[in-house]
């Protein structure tokens, strides 16, 4: 579980006719899945990963989970997308397992006391990833494109898509963020602020607003719980904020402030919408996606349309996807908004059951902060503004098999090291209630 979260990013095959990384990637994520399973099964340490009684009830949300996505696959009219994906999505119900057995692997297999080493590798990963990614927006990455990419200014690297890169980077940017200002090391708190620093540039590179206003509200978040309440961390957390003002500054001059228009139309297509201007472009045209899928939820409420199947049933005309996409023969695949998608295509009730699933693990997290003391409290909050960055983006962005292991594992360590807490305080607690009653006797 730890080599796989560490070098996931970098698990791609360049080479061939046409490389597309995501069927890669799942590749990958299937084996990886299949043989931990073997392993489980055969070493039968099947009984690890149940949790104590008390904590079971997590196991019984993701069972119904995965129960809604094989009810909603075995009522679809497209069986064979529903099961394995579209060939360049693939999140078919397959995939919905292996998110799912991920989450559980790092929730009870990973140990805990590894968690900070483990994010370190991540932040050091993304450092490759992100020099890779700033090689590529001035056209010198020196791997083969996808035929699609080819001709496109964006930085994507490993991930197929600016927008997969940049819910990528959302995660590690808020993971290093709370390594760097945890750390004591002289050292690691340079490679952590380097890491920090090219990963920023790579992500404004990517164009990707959904990961600009991700990674802002993931940092004011950080700067409200952790830095306001802690003032040997205000010069440590000032000079990374500063850098990266600077950073985005002299990119945006450099770049005719292409920059400062991309988040500044963050603000005016928001505008346009909440004020009843919209035309339907805002949001490269997400909104208008929104608006033609929104009637989708009521047809298909109860058990969706099928895992990955939104291209099969998504209603516009041709003359719509010329006008709002560019071309008549445009393919929309996904919602552009992960809980859409999943309304749309696993039905509601499944989509009541994944927010559920989130609730239950922020909600233990933020339990187990209220009683975490020093670096542990830090890195959970950490933790939380790494999930809260990620579900904020994913209201404009889209699940992807390159980022989503990460981003499920991510939720199954910060519930491990929730309840490790918990568990450590609450036994504290009660062995001094213990001493106290013995001493009073």
């Amino acid at each position: 579980m730890y080599w796989f979260l560490l070098f996931f990013p970098l698990m791609i095959y360049p080479w061939g006719y046409d490389p597309y990384y995501t069927t890669i990637k799942t590749d990958y994520l299937y084996l990886f899945v299949i043989c931990t399973w073997v392993y489980i099964i055969l070493k039968r340490k099947y009984y690890s990963l149940i949790p104590e009684k008390n904590n079971r009830t997590i196991l019984y949300i993701i069972i119904l989970f995965l129960s809604l996505i094989e009810i909603s696959t075995a009522f679809s009219k497209y069986s064979y997308t529903a099961v394995y994906g579209t060939i360049d999505r693939c999140e078919g119900l397959i995939t919905f397992f292996c998110y799912i057995s991920v989450f559980l692997f790092c929730y009870r297999l990973l140990d805990t006391r590894k968690i900070t080493k483990l994010l370190s590798g991540m932040a050091i990963v993304s450092l490759i990833v992100s020099l890779y990614g700033i090689l590529q927006h001035y056209s010198l990455d020196f791997l083969p494109r996808n035929s699609a990419m080819r001709h496109y200014s964006g930085t994507y690297t490993f991930f197929d898509n600016p927008n997969f890169f940049g819910s990528y980077l959302v995660l590690v940017l808020l993971l290093s963020m709370t390594l760097y200002i945890t750390a004591r090391d002289k050292n690691l708190t340079k490679l952590f602020f380097i890491s920090i620093s090219v990963s920023f540039i790579s992500m404004l590179f990517s164009n990707t607003r959904s990961a600009y206003l991700g990674v802002f509200l993931g940092m004011v978040f950080l700067t409200i719980f952790v830095i306001f309440k802690r003032k040997n961390l205000w010069r440590k957390w000032a000079v990374l904020v500063i850098t990266l003002i600077l950073l985005a500054t002299g990119i945006n001059t450099l770049e005719k402030s292409h920059y400062s228009f991309r988040a500044y139309s963050i603000i005016s297509d928001s505008y346009k919408v909440v004020t009843n201007q919209s035309n339907g472009h805002e949001g490269s045209s997400r909104f208008f996606i929104w608006k033609k899928s929104l009637p989708l939820v009521k047809e298909y409420f109860w058990i969706g349309s099928g895992p990955d199947t939104f291209e099969f049933i998504f209603k516009a005309t041709p003359k719509e996807r010329k006008e709002f996409l560019g071309n008549q023969n445009t393919v929309v695949d996904k919602a552009h908004n992960e809980y859409l998608q999943i309304a749309i295509t696993l039905g509601i009730p499944a989509l009541v059951t994944y927010l559920l699933f989130l609730i239950f693990v922020i909600r233990k997290a933020i339990r187990a902060v209220q009683m975490a003391e020093g670096k542990d409290k830090i890195i959970l909050y950490g933790l939380l503004s790494t999930v809260f960055g990620y579900l904020v983006q994913a209201f404009f962005n889209i699940s992807t098999v390159p980022v989503a292991p990460i981003f499920w594992g991510i939720l199954g360590i910060t519930l491990a090291k929730a309840e490790s807490i918990l568990k450590n305080t609450l036994g504290l607690n009660s062995s001094g209630e213990t001493m106290e009653k013995y001493k009073s006797a």
